[in-house]
């Protein structure tokens, strides 16, 4: 199949990556020529321009002209950040779904790799790798290793990594590719939220209760940190909050999130025999934390 080739009009693809974006000029062309550098080329590339005012959409309009696998769809308003991922969420044709950053780079080997896991996994709904952090010159500052949730780990210990607070480093798996059902399913269980920061964890919680996660050990994407990222953005907006207010916000917020994970894993429709497992896993961790407090 040629880069430039999509499926026939009459299927769907295997896969679609969906790219919500916002004023992502700067980045943007890096993360779409690592898209359409995938080994893997039965995908449709879905990017939604959440109303930008810079000169994102005439970069992603140029891309579209000359791949037709590129869908490009530019909001009139802007439905924030949330509501465009959910948008690409929806939107998508693929029975398997890729979030992709604007800011960030797949490998060449993303799709083909953690689409034969999801193949020869079929109770798994999301598969994560191994991320490369890198800086806004794209210089390597260091990998996150998602041991955690290892495919040979025994499902209840990787799945109450997702029921935690703090969470470890595999709130990165939300970078993965999902079965978009499951995605969706979460998505639509999900509030939308004020901030986007901490985001992964409802959602993570939701996929956890709905199948299996695991991340396989090789890097297969680059997750950029910079200043100018939404991230950054909300956290310099909340650190403007009155400082009497602050440290209220922010433990109403943590209470939410916990209380959020413990009542899904409560109810979630697992085996009795795992869901114990889990909850015991859970109760340790959230005693030793006290006890380290104390």
């Amino acid at each position: 199949m040629n880069r430039g080739a999509r499926h026939d009009s009459t299927s769907r693809p295997t896969v679609t990556i969906g790219m919500p974006v916002f004023n992502g000029e700067r980045y943007i062309r890096q993360a779409i020529d690592s898209v359409r550098a995938q080994t893997f080329e039965d995908f449709e590339f879905l990017i939604s321009d959440n109303a930008s005012t810079d000169a994102t959409a005439a970069i992603c309009r140029e891309y579209a002209e000359k791949d037709r696998r590129i869908r490009l769809i530019r909001q009139e308003q802007n439905l924030g950040p949330f509501g465009n991922f959910k948008f690409v969420t929806d939107q998508a044709s693929g029975d398997l779904l890729v979030w992709l950053a604007h800011d960030d780079v797949l490998e060449a080997r993303f799709v083909e790799q953690t689409r034969l896991f999801m193949e020869q996994n079929p109770n798994a709904v999301l598969v994560c790798a191994d991320v490369r952090v890198i800086d806004e010159r794209g210089t390597e500052t260091g990998i996150e290793e998602l041991c955690g949730i290892r495919e040979w780990i025994d499902w209840p210990r990787r799945c109450a990594e997702f029921f935690k607070f703090p969470i470890s480093n595999v709130y990165l798996a939300i970078y993965g590719m999902m079965r978009t059902d499951v995605c969706r399913a979460a998505l639509n269980a999900v509030r939308p939220p004020k901030y986007m920061a901490q985001i992964e964890l409802p959602i993570l919680a939701r996929f956890a209760a709905a199948g299996e996660i695991a991340s396989i050990p090789r890097v297969l994407r680059s997750y950029r940190r910079h200043d100018a990222s939404l991230y950054h953005s909300e956290v310099s907006a909340m650190a403007r909050k009155p400082p009497f207010k602050l440290p209220v916000s922010r433990w109403l917020h943590v209470g939410r999130l916990i209380f959020d994970q413990i009542s899904l894993l409560l109810a979630a429709c697992v085996r009795g025999r795992v869901k114990f497992a889990v909850l015991r896993n859970v109760a340790n961790h959230y005693a030793s934390r006290l006890v380290r407090e104390l």
